[in-house]
C-alpha cells in the first residue's frame, strides 16, 4: 500500500499534507502518533470511509479496518459467529485460525457482550482474517487489553504475518506493540509520515513528542 501526495481533514483542519509513503508487503507497519493527528482517521480512510485527496495505492485490493467501531453483534454467541464465519468463508482458513487464536478456550455458549476485551478481539481477528484480506489495518487494536492478552495476540500476529499473504498496518499508541512485533515503523508528526525509521529511533521521537 503506498500513499502519493495524500491529504486528509476534518471539519476544516488538515491532519496530513501531501504525504507520500510506501508500506511495506507482507509485513506488520507500525504507526505512532500523538492523539489528535489523525490516525483513526487516517484508518478509515485507507478503507475508503473517508474522504481524502491524492492516491492510495491498493485502495482497491481486499482491505479491512479492525478497531472498536468494527464490533461484531453483541448479542450473538461465539459459537453463532463461527457457525456464519465456515458457512460464509473458507471452512479450512477459519478452523485453522481458531486453532491459532485459542479460541476453544472461549465458552461457545458466550455471548459477545460477556466476553472480556481480549476474548472480543480474538474473534474479531477469527472473523475478519477468515475473508482473507490482502492489507489489515488495525486501528488501537491492544488498547486496554491485559498484559496475557495482548501478548497472545502478540504472538499469533507474529505467525500470522510469516505464513499469509497480507499486510498489516498496525495503526497504536502502544509502545508495547512496537517492543513485541517485529517489522517497519513510522511516525505521524507535523501533517506527515516519516519512514525509514529503526525501531528505537521512531520509540524516541515519539516519547520526546
Amino acid at each position: 500500500m503506498k500513499l502519493t501526495n495524500f491529504s486528509l481533514s476534518i471539519k476544516g483542519k488538515c491532519l496530513l499534507e501531501n504525504v507520500n509513503v510506501d508500506f511495506k508487503s507482507k509485513t506488520i507497519n507500525h504507526i505512532l502518533g500523538k492523539n489528535g493527528t489523525g490516525k483513526t482517521c487516517l484508518a478509515k480512510s485507507l478503507v475508503g470511509a473517508m474522504k481524502f485527496d491524492g492516491d492510495i495505492e491498493g485502495v482497491n485490493k481486499k482491505v479491512c479496518v479492525i478497531g472498536s467501531y468494527t464490533n461484531l453483534p453483541s448479542d450473538l454467541k461465539v459459537k453463532d459467529i463461527i457457525d456464519v464465519t465456515k458457512r460464509k468463508f473458507n471452512v479450512t482458513v477459519a478452523q485453522k485460525l481458531i486453532e491459532q487464536l485459542n479460541v476453544q478456550e472461549i465458552s461457545f455458549d458466550n455471548k459477545m457482550k460477556n466476553l472480556s476485551d481480549g476474548q472480543k478481539q480474538k474473534i474479531k481477528l477469527l472473523f475478519f482474517l477468515a475473508t482473507q484480506p490482502e492489507i489489515v489495518v488495525l486501528d488501537e487494536f491492544t488498547n486496554a487489553l491485559d498484559k496475557k492478552s495482548c501478548f497472545d495476540i502478540y504472538s499469533f500476529l507474529n505467525e500470522y504475518i510469516k505464513t499469509s499473504n497480507t499486510t498489516i498496518i498496525n495503526i497504536t499508541h502502544n509502545l508495547t506493540d512496537i517492543e513485541y512485533l517485529e517489522g517497519a515503523y513510522y511516525l505521524i508528526e507535523n501533517k506527515n509520515i516519516l519512514s525509514n525509521m529503526t525501531k528505537e529511533k521512531v520509540v524516541n521521537a515519539y516519547i520526546k513528542g
